[in-house]
């Protein structure tokens, strides 16, 4: 193994699958996870399309892509979906299944998604749980090599080539950088909610969704449901109050909604002050269909259901091509140093409404992975004279992603 080395923050998708990329290619690498190893991850659903396939094939070894798809959720028909556009009168509008240019997907479970990506990792003992990073430096060893020195809040540190950013749109490394394109998007509060999705519940579900998700856009405020039927590969056909339906995973099935609201349509400031959050999603659809108000409150009388979450997401504005050069000119060193990457939400946040997020994130270690691995294989050439890569070196990597 070369003396090349790359540190990921970050744990959710891009950063493991980026590591799993790394593993299979022998780079050295060290993955640092802000939360401890037992926190519970909730996690929603989203949905896998072209950009979180190009990442699989160039990170993962097949069998690892095939596992995963096993898990990916099945409607009546396909593994691969569109939604339909609905009405707040439950009037479909349209489906965009049957248009040829729209991209389709799969659902699966974030948390099953990411725990499958999180395996390897943490069978070659490359995760450090409970790691916050504070900040980095940009500093010179005793070969007098650049390096990149990352402080975290426990008084630890480290020190590699290159630091990958993918610590998701609160991203500390995207302010560091100075680049501070992740902005809070104040005009809209967002309720989500998941939950169990037993046989019984299905058949009360509208069929529609066993077909794919539904999006509702009606006087600013929006909502996308979505199920996740994950196949039951012991069982062929399942059937309730003698209606036949497509046999699944019934422990592992989910469903997931998000509304999206205008912050002046409820008159609550902060989210700690709304107690009864699905009374308030009710009120906001008020005039809506039953079926809304059916989907909404589906497990409103399950015991030990969890309440509603509710945020403001963060959004992001394209950086210009120079960004890097002009960040540099007028912060301190480490702002725009091209040792510092950043992937996925760090840089375009993407919003779970409609379950797109983990794909952009996943695609752009298609686009990290063949970088490194080119400033991994000249430090192997370079081994006999013990040299590490040149700051040249990574700044022609960094303008390449």
């Amino acid at each position: 193994m070369s003396n090349f080395r790359v540190i990921i923050v970050g744990g959710g998708l891009s950063g493991p699958l980026l590591g799993n990329g790394l593993l299979a290619n022998d780079v050295d690498f060290v993955l640092y996870e802000r939360d401890a190893e037992d926190a519970e991850y909730e996690g929603y659903q989203i949905r896998l399309g072209e950009g979180a396939l190009r990442g699989f094939a160039a990170c993962l070894p097949e069998a690892r892509t095939q596992e995963i798809m096993r898990k990916l959720g099945k409607s009546t028909s396909t593994v691969q979906t569109a939604p339909s556009l609905y009405t707040s009168r439950f009037e479909q509008l349209a489906d965009f299944s049957k248009v040829p240019s729209y991209t389709k997907s799969s659902a699966i479970d974030r948390v099953v998604l990411r725990n499958l990506l999180m395996e390897p990792i943490k069978a070659s003992k490359r995760v450090r749980y409970g790691k916050e990073l504070t900040s980095y430096d940009i500093t010179t060893d005793q070969e007098g090599e650049e390096k990149v020195k990352v402080h975290f809040r426990d008084g630890s540190c480290d020190v590699c080539d290159v630091l990958i950013g993918a610590d998701g749109s609160r991203s500390k490394i995207n302010q560091l950088l100075g680049l501070n394109n992740l902005v809070p998007l104040t005009s809209h509060w967002s309720f989500l909610s998941k939950g169990s999705v037993p046989y019984e519940r299905v058949l009360e579900l509208p069929e529609q969704l066993r077909k794919g998700p539904i999006i509702v856009m009606s006087k600013e405020v929006k909502l996308f449901y979505a199920l996740y039927l994950p196949e039951d590969y012991h069982h062929k056909t399942a059937s309730t109050n003698n209606t036949k339906l497509m046999a699944y995973d019934e422990n592992a099935a989910s469903f997931y909604w998000g509304l999206s609201v205008p912050v002046d349509s409820i008159p609550y400031k902060k989210a700690k002050d709304m107690k009864d959050r699905r009374q308030i999603c009710s009120d906001l659809i008020k005039g809506w269909a039953p079926e809304f108000h059916k989907m909404l409150n589906i497990d409103r009388d399950d015991q030990g259901a969890q309440d509603l979450h509710v945020t403001m997401f963060n959004a992001s504005t394209q950086p210009s091509w120079e960004w890097r050069e002009k960040t540099r000119k007028l912060g301190p060193v480490t702002h725009g140093h091209p040792r510092v990457w950043l992937m996925g939400d760090a840089i375009h946040a993407m919003q779970p409404a409609r379950g797109q997020g983990g794909n952009q994130a996943m695609s752009d270690c298609a686009d990290a992975l063949p970088q490194l691995l080119k400033l991994h294989s000249l430090v192997l050439a370079r081994d006999e004279s013990g040299r590490s890569v040149t700051s040249m070196d990574i700044s022609i990597a960094c303008k390449e992603i």
